[in-house]
């Protein structure tokens, strides 16, 4: 009997070191993807404290690029993140912020009209949405079919469990496994048109600013002037079918184009055109003084 539990016990122990060495193993061959989605938990982070200005700034990564989201200017606190956080993430961080910053005025929302098309895309929402946002704190807030769709695109064990989420984002093989397999089902692509997402989710950070007696604007950024980013019919029909003339009604109008050689991959700003430029295209989207 002595001998049996002594190499039961062995065992056990061989298999628990071997266990341990293949993770130490993996972890020398993965890399931390945390910087991956660093924006989003920095601007999480930063939407739990006051800042003490009147007016906030959210929107995706070429807002980011104009109102860097580490350096508030003026009344203005940045919280400008990147696409992939969806308008759902939008109205998380938008919410966060208020409850945190009952000084607020005005909300700024500064996004490409594409952005209000991302509908949870297979490419990026896992690591910088369903990471980031989708734990017990935010699942009351978030509606029913977003869950549901979530489930659908990305598993419901891989949405909900946080050991999961975790261990995924620090571990780059197995991250990159799960979303080659994610990224292989098709999908539906809103182009130039609103998502159902941006739909749901655009009137709730309507109704949260009426609830906070904040003035919500939101604007669009630069494009590069090219013929298909003019066709924005569809758009246009999106927004009166959905009620959005208060917030949206002159969105289009407001587009400023920019030629193609500003950009750095057809959406980014190229470095040195901020830096030779940046005022000017902050008052062209702007079109007032109210920056």
């Amino acid at each position: 009997m002595r001998k049996f539990i002594a190499k039961l016990s062995l065992i056990i122990l061989t298999s628990t070191v071997s266990i341990f060495l293949v993770y130490l193993i993996l972890l020398c061959f993965s890399s931390n993807l945390t910087g991956l989605a660093g924006e989003v938990f920095y601007v999480i982070e930063k939407a739990e404290h006051n800042s003490g200005r009147p007016f906030v700034i959210l929107g995706d990564s070429v807002c980011n690029q104009i109102w860097p989201q580490d350096k508030d200017s003026g009344n203005f606190s940045h919280l400008g993140c990147n696409q992939a956080i969806t308008p759902c993430g939008t109205y998380l961080l938008m919410k966060k912020y208020l409850e945190h910053n009952p000084q607020t005025k005005e909300v700024y929302y500064m996004i490409l009209p594409q952005t209000l098309g991302n509908d949870l895309n297979l490419n990026f929402t896992y690591q910088y949405f369903v990471i980031p946002f989708m734990n017990n704190g935010n699942m009351n807030l978030i509606e029913a079919e977003t869950r549901e769709m979530l489930y659908q695109k990305f598993g419901k064990f891989f949405v909900t469990n946080g050991y999961v989420k975790t261990f995924l984002l620090n571990n780059n093989i197995f991250m990159r496994q799960y979303l080659l397999h994610v990224q292989s089902k098709p999908e539906r692509k809103y182009i130039r048109r609103l998502s159902r997402t941006a739909i749901i989710y655009l009137n709730k950070m309507r109704e949260l600013c009426r609830e906070h007696n904040v003035k919500l604007y939101v604007y669009p950024l630069p494009v590069k002037d090219i013929l298909e980013n003019h066709d924005l019919e569809n758009f246009k029909q999106d927004v009166k079918n959905n009620g959005f003339e208060d917030i949206l009604g002159d969105f289009i109008e407001r587009i400023v184009y920019y030629p193609e050689d500003w950009f750095r991959d057809g959406v980014h700003f190229k470095k040195e055109i901020l830096e030779q430029h940046r005022e000017e295209i902050i008052a062209a989207v702007l079109k007032s003084p109210a920056m």
